[in-house]
This record gives structure tokens, C-alpha cells and sequence, in this order.
């Protein structure tokens, strides 16, 4: 009975990874200047539920856990909440390490069980998850604005809303596609890390990575855009790899405009992305050691105002720096053992644990642009998920 409820309960905790259906609370703390700011807002997910529920299941069969995994996940949280102490906005690193606990403990399952048996679980709530995103990617485009569906945590917004993501190709605009995501980035970066774990399988249906592949490109995120032709080099065979580069020329325009864009029209994205990194560095001199404070990032540094009419409160674009600001040199020690260790023992490994190695570039070259994979509930899922992949690879 529990195994079969554990088996359930798996399924749809893959199933629903993507989505962000939550119920949002907003004490004091997650204001700033008066505004409700998401990052710091205390969440209860639809996921959180599911993963929650499936942890409880599986420790009721008192299985055999993987102890290191665990006892790396428990000091990388260590590190992280010595940051809190001193700091300014202590309730919203609580916020931060209660979503950081439900998703590190889902790797520390997924690290429990052999790559084979949990690649098979796998597949199809993936397969189901990438299919559902890339059709609903693709209406929001056409049609310009979200569907209603709000019960999977779909923002309503259009092309018109203020400060709505849009891609500007000789004077005509589009909308960047968010699918349930709080981002079109975060929404190619889920696709590209899908389709790189869908190939350790050796047959995929083919027209998964061409659904997910054209879901990177209506979200025109530029470094999953990069990292996918890269990405797609390095796995295709000789046939697949001359159709990407055709297609590559064919849509040669529309990238070249899209990269471009950044050193003209749209360089305010680049002015903030800078102002950012030299907040973070000023940010780190203040407290070098441990930080202002996990998730304290767009609370301290909300007093200097950043490029453009309003105050762009967000985290600095980069997972390293993000975590030297706010927790320190600790913290980030902390970062760097959670994927160090994996990420070397898949380099120690041979035959298929190759692909394990490319998954973690993936999340070391996107982590440099964005940063996501610590802010943003889809993104530690992302994060653990291949944390605790690796794990079950080693073992």
C-alpha cells in the first residue's frame, strides 16, 4: 500500500515541479517601500504538499537513505542559516531555508535510490510536464497574454502589462511566453535541463526535444538559447547536429537581433545586470564573512536605486555572487560543496555519467546569468533534482 502511494505521490511531485500554484502570506518583512515583494513573501505550494506527503510515505518504509547526501544537504543548510544571525530581514532567510529544506530533503530521496530505477519514474511525468508547458508556452505567444489557468500558479498578465518580458524584432513586439513560470529564463532553463535528462535514457520520443527546443526559442532567453545549440553539439549524432545548425541559420535573423539588442535598444537590461554586480560586491565588503543574510539581498540593497524610472528589485544575476552577498564567504563555501562533490564524482565516473557532468555545466553557465536556481521555487527544484540525480548515478 505505501509503496504504490509512494509511487503516486513521485509521479505527480515530478508532474507539478514546474508549476507554482501557492498560497502567499505577507507579513511585514516581504514589503519594501511599501511594495510586495514575491522573493521574501512566506509560500505554501501545491508542490510542497505533493513533495512533502511523499517524503512522509517513503520514511514510513523506513528505507535505506544515503547518508552522505544528507549530511552534505544538512551543512550546506547549516551554512546558509549562520547568515541570519546579525541580520536585518530574519524573516525572510526563514522563508528562503524553508523552501531550500523541502527541496533539498526531495534530492536527498532521489539520491536514496539507484539511477535506473528512479530514471524510470522519471520519464513520463517529465515527458507529460515538457509537453503541457511547451502547448501552453505557444497559445500565451499566439495569443499575446496568459489563459486564466491560475490553478497552476499561471500569472495573468498581456503584452501590454508594465514590465511584462517582450521581444522586440524590427519594431514589432512579442511576448516572451512564461508557461507556469515566474520567468520566460527560468522557463527555457527548465526545458534545456529536461531535455539533457531525458537523454540518459536511450530512446526519447522525438519530438519532445524539438516541443522543448521550440519553447527556448519563443522565450528567446539568450544564454539557454546558447547553451542549447552547445548542449545540442555535444549530444546530437552527425544528422541531428547538421539539422540544428541549418535550422540555427534559418533562424539567424531573429537571434542576431536578439543578441544585438542588448547593446542598443535594450541595454538597460545590461546596465542593470552591472549595477547589480557592483551592489553585491558592496554588499559583501559590509559583512564578508557571513553575509547580510540568506534572502536579504533585495532588502539591503533596495536604498541605492538601480538604472531605469523605478527601483528594480531583484537579486543579483548570478548564483556565486548572490550567495557571497548574502551569506558569505561561509555560505558560498557552503554552494560550492552542495555541487562541488557531485559534480567531481561525476567526473571520476565513466560510460553514461558523462551526460551527469554536462548537466552540471548547464546549471554552472546559466547560474552565471541568472539566478534562479536560489531564488525561485521552480529553480532549487531544478537544482536539487540534479543534485540528487548525481548521488543516485555514484551509487
Amino acid at each position: 500500500m505505501l509503496f504504490k502511494l509512494e509511487k503516486i505521490l513521485f509521479f505527480l511531485t515530478v508532474l507539478f515541479l514546474p508549476t507554482q500554484l501557492g498560497l502567499h502570506f505577507w507579513p511585514e518583512f516581504s514589503y519594501v517601500y511599501s511594495l510586495k515583494i514575491d522573493y521574501l513573501s512566506p509560500t505554501l505550494y501545491f508542490w510542497d504538499i505533493l513533495a512533502t506527503g511523499l517524503l512522509i510515505v517513503w520514511a514510513l518504509r523506513k528505507p535505506i537513505f544515503n547518508k552522505i547526501a544528507l549530511n552534505l544537504f544538512l551543512l550546506f543548510l547549516f551554512s546558509q542559516a549562520l547568515s541570519l544571525f546579525g541580520a536585518s530581514n530574519i524573516g525572510a532567510g526563514l522563508v528562503r531555508l524553508e523552501q531550500y529544506t523541502i527541496a533539498g530533503f526531495f534530492g536527498v530521496y532521489l539520491a536514496s535510490y539507484k539511477l535506473q530505477v528512479i530514471s524510470n519514474k522519471l520519464y513520463w511525468p517529465l515527458i507529460l510536464a515538457v509537453l503541457f508547458e511547451a502547448i501552453l508556452a505557444t497559445l500565451q505567444f499566439v495569443k499575446g497574454g496568459t489563459l486564466g489557468l491560475w490553478i497552476l500558479g499561471e500569472r495573468t498578465f498581456s503584452i501590454s502589462t508594465p514590465a511584462i518580458a517582450k521581444f522586440d524584432f524590427y519594431g514589432r513586439q512579442f511576448l516572451r511566453p512564461y508557461a507556469t513560470f515566474p520567468h520566460p529564463n527560468v522557463l527555457a532553463g527548465f526545458m534545456l535541463i529536461v531535455i539533457a535528462i531525458l537523454s540518459f535514457r536511450r530512446k526519447v520520443v522525438n519530438w519532445i526535444p524539438a516541443f522543448a527546443g521550440m519553447t527556448i526559442l519563443l522565450a528567446v532567453s539568450r544564454a539557454a538559447i546558447l547553451a542549447g545549440f552547445g548542449l545540442g553539439l555535444i549530444l546530437l549524432n552527425r544528422k541531428w547536429k547538421i539539422i540544428l545548425i541549418l535550422v540555427g541559420l534559418f533562424l539567424s535573423p531573429i537571434l542576431f537581433t536578439r543578441f544585438s539588442s542588448i547593446f542598443n535598444f535594450d541595454n538597460l537590461t545590461l546596465l542593470r545586470r552591472e549595477e547589480l554586480v557592483d551592489s553585491a560586491w558592496q554588499i559583501f565588503l559590509k559583512s564578508p564573512l557571513y553575509g547580510v543574510g540568506l534572502n536579504n539581498f533585495i532588502p539591503v540593497q533596495a536604498s541605492d536605486l538601480i538604472a531605469g524610472p523605478n527601483r528594480f528589485l531583484q537579486p543579483v544575476h548570478n548564483i556565486f555572487l548572490l550567495a557571497l552577498s548574502e551569506t558569505g564567504i561561509i555560505g558560498l563555501i557552503g554552494l560550492i560543496s552542495l555541487i562541488g562533490f557531485p559534480f567531481l564524482s561525476s567526473r571520476r565516473m565513466s560510460g553514461s555519467i558523462n551526460k551527469m557532468t554536462i548537466l552540471w555545466l548547464l546549471i554552472l553557465f546559466l547560474g552565471m546569468f541568472d539566478h534562479y536556481f536560489l531564488t525561485l521555487p521552480q529553480g532549487y527544484r531544478i537544482l536539487f533534482l540534479i543534485w540528487g540525480l548525481s548521488f543516485s548515478m555514484v551509487k
